[in-house]
C-alpha cells in the first residue's frame, strides 16, 4: 500500500506534537510494509497512492487545501483532527485576555492570516470566512479519521455538530523503554514550550508554596517567541538551586531527565492527547495534570488533577503527587506504542480502500 502523508508546510521552523505523530505513525507504518511519502505543505501531489492521510484542523487552511486537491484526484482521504476542544480553548482565552465572552472561532480563524503570513503563504480569505465550516467539510467529508481519544471522537463529534463517515480510535504511543522506579527520585520535572497555554507560571509558583524539602522543579522546552512577555516571567520565577529552566534539550535527554524526576507535571490549559504526560508515566514518574476532560478520559485514576486556573489547586495536587507511590503502570501502558497506533491506522486505510 502506498500512502502520502501531509501535514502543514511550517514544520520545520515550528515543530510540534502533530510533527511527532506523523513521523512516529509513519516508521510503525513502515515496518508493517507501508510505503510513506511524506509531503508538507501545498507542493502538488505527484504520483499515485491508495491513501492520502492529512494532519490537524485547528489549523485548517492548508489541511483543507489539502484535502481538496486530494479529492480532485479521487483519492481517499484519511484524516487525524487532533481536536482541541472549543469549550476548553474559549475558557484560556477569556481568562488571558481577560474578556467575560470570548468569540473562539473567530479568533482561531483571524488566526489563520497570522499562521499563513508566518509561514510565507498566500493569505487565503476563504480559511477565515469559513473557518468552521471548513473543519466540518473535512471531518464530514474525509473517508475517516483518526482519533487519538474516545474523549477526542466525542468531543468533536458534539462541537462540530458532525458525524463523520467512519472512525478509528488511535492512541499516541510510546517507544520502548525500561521504566526505574527507585526511591531516590526527588525532583518534579514539566516539559512543553514556554508559553501561556503550557502554564509554567503557575506551575513555578505553586511549588514555591510548597515546602520543598530539598526538591527541585525543572523545567524545559522551546521558548516560544511569540510570547516573549511570559516566557520572561517566567524565566524571573526560577531561583538558581530551586526552579531551573534546562532549556530545548533532545528528547532522549529529555526522558532520561524524567526518570530521575518523582513527579511529570502536564498542567496545559488545553491538549489533545498529552504525550509529555504519557511520558512521564512511562519513565516510572507519577503525574499531576490539569483537570480536563481529555486528560481524564486517558489517564482516569492514575494521575493527580488539579485546576490549571488555580495556583493553591496545582500546589495541593502536586503534594499529592509527590506522596504517590511510584509504579511502573505496565499493563496499561502495553495499549499505547506506535506499533499499535499504526496497526489501527493501516485498518482505517485498509477500510476507506475496500469501501
Amino acid at each position: 500500500m502506498k500512502v502520502l502523508l501531509r501535514i502543514r508546510g511550517d514544520v520545520d521552523q515550528f515543530p510540534g506534537g502533530d510533527y511527532i505523530q506523523l513521523l512516529e505513525t509513519k516508521a510503525a507504518l513502515e515496518k508493517l510494509g507501508v510505503h510513506c511519502t511524506v509531503a508538507p505543505g501545498l507542493e502538488k501531489i505527484t504520483g499515485e497512492f491508495d491513501v492520502v492521510h492529512l494532519f490537524n484542523t485547528t489549523r485548517i487552511h492548508e489541511t483543507w487545501l489539502q484535502f481538496r486537491a486530494a479529492k480532485k484526484l479521487n483519492q481517499r482521504v484519511v484524516l487525524s483532527p487532533i481536536w482541541h476542544s472549543l469549550e476548553d480553548m474559549r475558557h484560556f482565552y477569556s481568562h488571558l485576555y481577560r474578556l467575560p465572552v470570548f468569540p473562539i472561532v473567530s479568533y482561531l480563524a483571524a488566526k489563520e492570516f497570522f499562521y499563513a503570513r508566518r509561514s510565507g503563504l498566500s493569505v487565503h480569505p476563504t480559511a477565515t470566512l469559513r473557518f468552521a465550516s471548513m473543519q466540518r467539510d473535512l471531518i464530514e467529508k474525509c473517508d475517516a479519521i483518526l482519533p487519538n481519544s474516545d474523549t477526542e471522537l466525542e468531543m468533536l463529534t458534539r462541537e462540530s455538530k458532525v458525524r463523520p463517515r467512519a472512525s478509528f480510535i488511535s492512541p499516541l504511543g510510546l517507544k520502548p523503554r525500561t521504566a526505574r522506579t527507585s526511591s531516590d527520585r526527588r525532583d518534579l520535572i514539566c516539559a512543553g514550550r514556554i508559553e501561556p497555554r503550557k502554564n509554567q507560571l503557575n506551575v513555578i509558583r505553586a511549588f514555591k508554596k510548597l515546602h520543598r524539602d530539598g526538591r527541585k522543579l525543572r523545567l524545559y522546552g522551546r521558548c516560544n517567541e511569540s510570547h516573549a512577555k511570559y516566557v520572561s516571567q517566567v524565566l524571573k520565577e526560577c531561583v538558581e538551586g530551586w526552579v531551573e529552566y534546562g532549556g530545548n534539550i533532545p528528547h532522549e535527554d529529555l526522558l532520561a531527565n524524567c526518570e530521575s524526576s518523582r513527579v511529570a507535571i502536564l498542567m496545559s490549559f488545553f491538549e489533545t492527547f498529552g504525550l509529555a504526560a504519557l511520558e512521564g508515566l512511562s519513565t516510572g514518574a507519577t503525574l499531576c495534570l490539569s483537570d480536563t476532560p481529555y486528560n481524564r478520559g486517558i489517564y482516569g485514576e492514575r494521575a493527580v488533577y488539579s485546576d490549571p486556573y488555580c495556583v493553591d489547586s496545582i500546589a495541593k495536587g502536586l503534594a499529592a503527587a509527590i506522596d504517590l507511590p511510584l509504579t511502573d503502570h505496565e499493563s496499561f501502558l502495553k495499549t499505547y506504542t506506535w506499533e499499535n497506533a499504526a496497526r489501527t491506522t493501516l485498518q482505517a486505510y485498509q477500510h476507506v480502500v475496500s469501501h
